[in-house]
């Protein structure tokens, strides 16, 4: 009889830490899509910092002994569970940050109030850094934007009959760290707008019920935002994009068409009763959707509602998610 082969299990210690992170990054947003672990959990993926500080120490305590590898797992595997969290939240936790970053936020000094009316259809741009804007309709006929900033000085206001361009004021070192923004902008559903929406570094609140939309626009930049188009009349199109952003995004009761992209980003989505859906995704292995779970029928990259081509309210939109989620109709909303 020959010899019985006898060996045992070596790990390699430079590469251990890469596979645990991949383990965890991997594991932790499939669980998510398969409904085994909540969503929430991860929202705060950031506040897990502290255990790389727990696996640093332990790594020199245990220096050249035989559990000298723990440290450095523990600290892989935080950032794994980071990574995870990045892919199903995106860079929305991180929201709560301008306050430290871009000033404090609650006081402020209020700035005096800009107001006009449209002649026709019109134009609409906002673009805000390191603040918050509230973005609701009036049955009046004009527009308004009020609020406060640090220095009463208000945003930058360019206005004539068929366009409105609001844009932060210029500011210098000392004032950057000053008070955030925060405004108030009224819009009038009696004109049909195109809206375009750019934050940075900050976060919107936008309730357009009544509003009659051509494009509505949405770029987000380290920032988060709500959107709810439930109560809009009209929407012509739809372009929504991310970049290390997160959007909760209430679609229209009115047929509609559009794209969205998500870059490092998180999109929970929700669909009015009745509405159908056509999403047409583009693959990417670091893409989460949990469309099927939403009662979607897939057809190579579509997901679609059954007997959408019979419905009589369709929204159809191609997504596209590089590091990133789309979630649709989750438990919790998409507030």
């Amino acid at each position: 009889m020959g010899a019985r082969y006898r060996g045992s299990v070596r790990i390699h210690r430079d590469l251990a830490g890469w596979g645990v992170f991949f383990v965890v990054a991997g594991a932790i947003p499939l669980a998510v899509e398969l409904g085994l672990v909540p969503s929430t959990v991860l929202d705060r993926w950031w506040s897990f910092w502290p255990l790389l500080l727990v696996g640093i120490g332990l790594g020199l305590v245990l220096t050249r002994t035989s559990l000298e590898m723990l440290g450095g797992l523990i600290v892989a595997g935080t950032l794994g569970l980071m990574a995870a969290g990045i892919l199903t939240s995106g860079f929305g936790g991180l929201g709560d940050l301008p306050s430290g970053v871009c000033g404090p936020g609650g006081g402020g000094t209020p700035f005096e109030p800009r107001s006009g009316r449209f002649e026709g259809d019109a134009s609409v741009g906002i673009e805000l850094d390191c603040g918050t804007v509230q973005i609701d309709t009036t049955s009046e006929g004009t527009w308004t934007v009020d609020g406060v900033d640090d220095a009463g000085r208000g945003p930058q206001v360019n206005a004539d009959p068929q366009t409105l361009e609001i844009a932060p004021p210029d500011k210098d070192f000392g004032t950057f760290l000053g008070e955030r923004d925060r405004w108030v902008v009224r819009l009038p559903t009696a004109t049909r707008l195109d809206i375009r929406l750019r934050v940075n570094a900050g976060s919107a609140m936008a309730n357009l019920d009544g509003a009659r939309l051509g494009v509505a626009d949405v770029e987000l930049n380290a920032g988060q935002a709500t959107v709810d188009l439930r109560g809009s009349t009209e929407v012509d199109e739809l372009k929504i994009g991310l970049n290390a952003g997160t959007l909760g995004l209430y679609l229209p009761n009115v047929s509609t068409m559009g794209s969205i992209e998500a870059n490092a980003g998180s999109v929970r989505m929700c669909a009015p009763e009745g509405v159908a859906l056509r999403l047409r995704t583009d693959d990417s292995v670091l893409s989460s959707y949990d469309f099927g779970s939403s009662g979607l029928d897939q057809s190579g990259d579509v997901w679609e509602t059954p007997g959408y081509d019979t419905a009589v309210t369709r929204i159809e939109l191609r997504i596209q998610a590089n590091a990133g989620s789309i979630r649709l109709d989750p438990e919790e909303g998409c507030s």
